[in-house]
């Protein structure tokens, strides 16, 4: 569409138009709060030097499962890519605003949760943990029964980590190389995507559009 088409809408088509792309960016995405975090640190920095983002976690207001609260953790590529035949995760550390009992914590089948330390990492109010038989990729459990919690109620510090204290620490193991396991932390924000950023200017745009169409 050309400028001098443009500055010839109508108020109406303008905001229909701006509307339809709002409606784009945002598709899949409203209804649930979230917040993710790369971990980014290492305890065996020789083959997994720190500053590199080696798991994401993700934790959203469920969907499935209204008034609950969700955890993704999944391992990126910078360890899928020396993933053995028993590769994931086998254990995995955080905190929360919040006192919970094992019943408000859904875990995967043979998991279970209690208090404990990452190594270096420090200790955790939570740690959610498997064997080696029942490795994690990517992990996936919730947190239920607690009025009023938002994903940012668990995004707490940890206490003690040589390592340094971070929101999340996990145990990694299963990779071909180095030592063949490791435990990563870190609460390095993810990016905003850059939709966000496109809708900013898209509202912008319908800012335009409107003083243009009259």
């Amino acid at each position: 569409m050309h400028l001098q088409q443009l500055t010839c809408l109508s108020r109406r088509q303008a905001t229909a138009i701006a509307a339809g792309f709002f409606a784009l960016l945002t598709h899949g995405a409203a209804g649930a709060a979230s917040v993710s975090y790369y971990l980014d640190q290492s305890n065996t920095e020789g083959t997994w030097p720190d500053g590199v983002p080696y798991v994401r976690v993700d934790v959203f207001d469920s969907l499935a499962y209204a008034g609950d609260i969700e955890f993704l953790v999944t391992p990126l590529a910078s360890l899928t890519v020396s993933a053995g035949t028993n590769f994931g995760i086998q254990a995995f550390g955080f905190n929360s605003n919040f006192t919970r009992t094992g019943a408000n914590i859904i875990d995967p089948t043979g998991w279970s949760a209690g208090s404990g330390n990452l190594d270096g990492f420090g200790s955790y109010e939570v740690r959610e943990a498997g064997n080696g038989s029942n490795r994690q990729n990517p992990l996936a459990f919730r947190i239920t029964g607690i009025t009023g919690d938002t994903p940012l109620d668990y995004a707490v510090a940890g206490s003690g980590g040589a390592q340094g204290t971070y929101y999340f620490a996990t145990h990694v193991a299963g990779m071909t190389v180095g030592p063949g396991s490791a435990y990563f932390g870190g609460n390095a924000v993810v990016p905003v995507p850059a939709a966000v950023w496109l809708l900013g200017s898209a509202l912008g745009a319908l800012g335009w559009l409107r003083r243009h169409a009259r």
